[in-house]
């Protein structure tokens, strides 16, 4: 039943920029509340994302579920309102600039989205920070020009990954966890290029990895490829 999706946040059906939208849940409509006005358009752009893929995976109606919102935390997809069960559903969104990326399965998972912009700082740097000392020497020896979006796949692999893990198991740096490129069968982790997007999805059901399909992203352009991100080997 998993299921990813992409859209534009300017696509969203409403913008939610005077009022939250009524089809929102009580902990989202407190959520919206707080938010600045900036933030309020992407927050209401992805749970309507997520509904979709809600209704989709399970047949329940979009405005049938009611999604929790805490702070710093995955949306909860509780059991749908009307009385209708759906089982345990895992969810997990992510937006970037005018992007959003949203994604429900029956296990554990994360997704994460970057979208390619110049560079505001040395990428040296950056990779400096996110790399483990076995990825930072592979990085070094590519050709100029195909760092910053080596950089951009290695990031959202690990956001998505560090989403998946149960809270406190996986090392906030991520230097600690590398990506490696591996085959479907062996993947927890799979990434999706498709110009500017950068897109990763992790979970632990490789067969459902192998078979997911992006809604939003024109496959024949996109480029895929499957990882195992674990944590590094200890330094000897």
């Amino acid at each position: 039943m998993l299921r990813l999706a992409v859209a534009r946040i300017a696509d969203a059906p409403d913008g939610g920029d005077d009022a939250a939208p009524d089809w929102m849940g009580a902990s989202e409509q407190r959520r919206w509340a707080v938010l600045p006005p900036a933030a309020r358009r992407e927050f209401v752009a992805s749970r309507a994302l997520l509904r979709r893929l809600l209704q989709d995976a399970t047949g329940v109606a979009a405005h049938a579920w009611d999604v929790c919102a805490p702070a710093n935390s995955a949306p909860l997809a509780e059991a749908p309102r009307d009385g209708v069960a759906a089982g345990t559903i895992h969810a997990s969104l992510s937006h970037r600039l005018g992007w959003v990326a949203a994604a429900v399965a029956a296990v554990p998972l994360g997704v994460d989205i970057e979208c390619e912009r110049p560079p505001r700082s040395d990428p040296r740097e950056r990779a400096a920070l996110m790399l483990s000392p076995s990825e930072l020497a592979q990085w070094q020896a590519l050709p100029a020009d195909e760092r910053e979006a080596a950089l951009l796949t290695r990031w959202t692999l690990k956001e998505a990954w560090f989403k998946a893990s149960p809270p406190a198991a996986a090392p906030w740096d991520f230097r600690r966890v590398v990506a490696l490129a591996c085959t479907p069968a062996q993947a927890n982790a799979r990434a999706w290029t498709a110009t500017p997007l950068h897109l990763a999805l992790s979970c632990d059901d490789a067969d459902a990895l192998a078979a997911a399909a992006c809604s939003g992203l024109d496959d024949a352009a996109a480029h895929t490829s499957f990882w195992r991100v674990q944590r590094a080997a200890p330094a000897i």
